[in-house]
């Protein structure tokens, strides 16, 4: 199967194919001892493992992927209802990890060792138990990855576009494994609910109509940079066209019909909870999610902890300035379109942030067939051999007109959030491409919340003002993530889901209760990486503070590490605590 990495901020209601970053070669060469050179077999077989399992993973990963001999699987890659390939990949890691002499490796091959074995870890786990992937969940699914994979296909030769025409040919092939995934689920009592049916069949008509579909759109657009003539590029519209026209609808119109079928005897959206070994599947996907090797109960009073502090600290502020509420709304930031933040945030950066140097980027926002729910917007990281390929893109129906939304969101996707971020590792301790496909998602969601907040005060707030209004926003999300722990392991209800959130917001309609409910089964542990990370991000620099002689350098050395969770990480940046 194909994996789809992104970085992508979640909204409230009131983020594999893996692309990623810088090198040419495919692992820096260096003298090494027969035990290095085990290790670096390891990793580098571990890697190509991956991209052979699906060809579009190689597409991803390098621009210019001629050296490359892709392998024979389907471009999109296969579903294999009892994880059989993903454990033969896992397994064979493991086993060539296990050959290695920890202790003769060095110091950056052995935190690679530890990232490795964390992932292998984690991921063979999953193997044991059901299959409960979210197929059709709104943020998470197969649906809204596959339809990113297929419109963030760049084009720069015509033998990409080419490989492009054999993706969509591969379509109808995938999405009848995906109605084989579904059933697979029906048989083991994973039924997606009528939420997910109604929610995955919103697209129908832009999907299966070719005036103004996406992915001709996108391929119109990413087409331009071939540099081909317009006659041969006319001629690969045309064949486009024709294979959408003659393969892609039907298929889409086949599969949206058997979804129609499906949604007739779905009923409402239930927890893990309720599942045969969900409340096992939830506990993992909790660690893997988060970083953490917390459980869902201690992080649910990690949370609720973090919840009553802040809304202490809002209270009092309230107190200082009755009109505040009405203050946070009305804010506007300094500057209102986005790709002018991203200039303005970018040069804050560079005054008080580890130097990266000239990046660039492309910034575009989404159609709207593509325009996931609770989705403000995402970054896609570069290819290995490509570094300037960085895309922002920005989903327009959730951040809306509101100037200070789109500054922290430019703040999270570009600087100093996830391309500062990434392009900061890949320039000073990126050695082992897979290293760029294995990163926690806490860790990076973490601190990509955590700069936000320090935007705020380069858009001119003052600090009480700045602390208000990103209080305000990440105890909603922590709120959230309680909401998904109750939901998805204790088998919280619309009764459950009211007492905990009057509890701190007031009485609440069943409508809105339920509206979370059905977000958090669908998709769960979708935002646990953004407030759990946020949270021990902020915690980890509490730790780390006394160690260093400025923020400046505290940042580099967390940045160094990459994207290791965090249990990792407070092993190596905190004193005291060693690997």
């Amino acid at each position: 199967m194909f994996f789809l990495k992104l970085h992508a901020k979640q909204f409230l209601l009131s983020t594999a194919l893996i692309p990623s970053l810088a090198l040419t070669t495919t692992v820096k060469v260096h003298a090494a001892s027969n035990t290095e050179d085990a290790f670096d077999n390891a990793a580098n077989t571990f890697f190509w493992d991956i991209m052979d399992s699906s060809p579009i993973n190689l597409h991803y990963s390098f621009s210019f992927p001629e050296d490359y001999k892709p392998s024979d699987n389907p471009p999109l890659g296969s579903f294999s209802e009892t994880f059989t390939e993903t454990a033969e990949i896992l397994n064979r890691a493991k086993e060539n990890l296990s050959a290695v002499e920890y202790n003769s490796l060095t110091a950056k091959q052995k935190q690679v060792y530890q990232l490795m074995k964390h992932y292998i870890d984690i991921n063979l786990e999953y193997c044991t138990l059901p299959d409960y992937t979210s197929t059709l969940g709104p943020m998470s699914g197969i649906l809204s990855t596959l339809n990113t994979t297929i419109t963030e296909y760049y084009l720069l030769s015509e033998q990409d576009i080419i490989n492009y025409l054999d993706v969509l040919k591969d379509i109808p092939r995938f999405l009848n494994d995906v109605v084989k995934e579904i059933e697979h689920q029906e048989s083991i009592g994973y039924v997606p609910s009528l939420y997910a049916f109604e929610q995955a069949l919103e697209n129908k008509d832009a999907m299966t109509t070719l005036e103004n579909h996406p992915y001709l759109e996108a391929f119109e657009s990413n087409v331009s940079e071939t540099g081909l003539s317009d006659d041969v590029v006319n001629n690969y519209t045309k064949q486009v066209k024709t294979v959408l026209t003659d393969e892609v609808l039907p298929a889409f119109s086949s599969f949206y019909e058997t979804l129609e079928n499906k949604k007739a005897s779905a009923g409402e959206s239930k927890g893990l909870a309720f599942y045969d070994q969900g409340k096992e599947y939830y506990e993992l996907l909790v660690r893997d999610n988060t970083g953490t090797d917390m459980t869902p109960l201690e992080l649910k009073d990690y949370l609720t902890d973090k919840l009553t502090q802040g809304l202490m600290n809002l209270s009092q502020s309230y107190s200082y300035n009755p009109n505040l509420l009405n203050d946070l709304d009305s804010l506007t930031a300094p500057k209102t379109d986005a790709d002018t933040i991203l200039q303005t945030l970018n040069q804050k950066a560079a005054e008080c942030m580890p130097d990266i140097g000239d990046t660039t980027y492309t910034l575009s926002y989404l159609p709207e067939a593509l325009q996931v729910p609770n989705n403000l917007a995402y970054y896609l990281s570069s290819p290995l051999d490509n570094e300037s390929r960085n895309i922002i893109r920005i989903n327009p129906s959730e951040v809306g007109d509101d100037s200070m939304v789109l500054w922290t969101t430019m703040a999270h996707e570009g600087y100093p959030g996830h391309l500062y971020q990434h392009q900061y590792f890949m320039q000073n301790s990126f050695e082992y491409n897979i290293e760029t496909l294995i990163g926690s998602l806490g860790t990076s969601e973490g601190w990509a919340y955590y700069v936000e907040k320090l935007s705020l005060e380069w858009a001119g707030l003052d600090e009480a003002t700045a602390d208000a209004y990103f209080t305000n926003m990440i105890l909603g999300m922590a709120a959230l993530s309680v909401v998904d722990i109750g939901v998805n392991y204790e088998g919280w209800g619309i009764e459950e889901t009211s007492n905990f959130l009057t509890t701190y917001y007031g009485e609440l309609d069943k409508n809105t209760c339920q509206n979370f409910i059905d977000t958090c089964a669908n998709d769960p542990g979708v935002y646990l990486p953004y407030s759990v990370g946020y949270y021990k991000t902020e915690d980890l620099f509490e730790q780390m503070a006394d160690g260093y002689s400025s923020d400046k350098n505290m940042y580099a050395a967390y940045l160094k590490m990459g994207s290791m969770p965090f249990t990792l990480l407070e092993k190596y940046l905190i004193p005291d605590n060693s690997i």
